[in-house]
């Protein structure tokens, strides 16, 4: 599983080299950025591949592609911002109502999950989580548009065709290089862990991010 981490750490570093931004709470050197890309990478593996998960997409690399775009997602969200990852800052909630790296619309509620925005950048693995459920629902609810316009939901608040938003989360992750490992393989190497605690219901939102 190291290698996975590895792979997609040169991935965010390629996309947003780290220690480039000049915003006041997101200034930090190179060095801390990438130990920090390290841990957003971890969190990202834990929901990516999550046996009790079912992946985004098929085939021997399928939760790969998934945590590649979940981290193509955050990359257009946050450009992976330490502001942003680590709620700091009046700049780090976007349109005010958003919440960690895939800026989550919750307000100043909570997610389907049970989640707050204190509680998703609180835990960088709950953000995913919560990221990845609303990704879901846009493939639900937007399968009979192309493929690369099933994203339209979570990136517009509903499906519609040839949504600029949608392609290009979805055309980035498509992009990176192949995996290093099979899921097969990493699920092998990854460590066990206790099963997740089932949420407690709240009350339904609206389907789409408007990010």
């Amino acid at each position: 599983m190291d290698s996975v981490i590895a792979w997609a750490v040169g991935i965010m570093v390629t996309w947003a080299p780290p220690g480039t931004s000049l915003i006041k709470d997101a200034i930090e050197t190179p060095e801390a950025g990438r130990a920090r890309y390290h841990e957003i990478a971890s969190a990202a593996a834990k929901v990516a591949y999550d046996p009790e998960l079912k992946p985004l997409f098929g085939g021997p690399r399928g939760r790969a592609e998934t945590m590649a775009l979940l981290l193509s997602i955050a990359y257009y969200e946050s450009g992976y911002r330490r502001d942003v990852d680590l709620g700091i800052g009046k700049l780090a909630r976007g349109s005010g109502v958003d919440s960690c790296l895939l800026q989550v619309r919750v307000g100043a509620g909570r997610t389907r999950e049970g989640w707050s925005h204190e509680d998703l950048v609180a835990d960088r693995e709950k953000c995913f989580r919560a990221g990845l459920a609303l990704i879901r629902r846009s493939f639900g609810a937007c399968r009979k548009q192309d493929a690369r316009d099933r994203l339209s939901a979570y990136t517009r608040g509903r499906c519609i065709d040839n949504d600029k938003h949608s392609r290009a989360r979805i055309g980035r992750a498509l992009n990176v290089p192949r995996a290093p490992m099979t899921d097969e393989a990493a699920l092998a190497s990854f460590p066990r862990r206790a099963p997740t605690p089932a949420p407690l219901p709240s009350e339904p939102r609206p389907l789409g991010n408007d990010s």
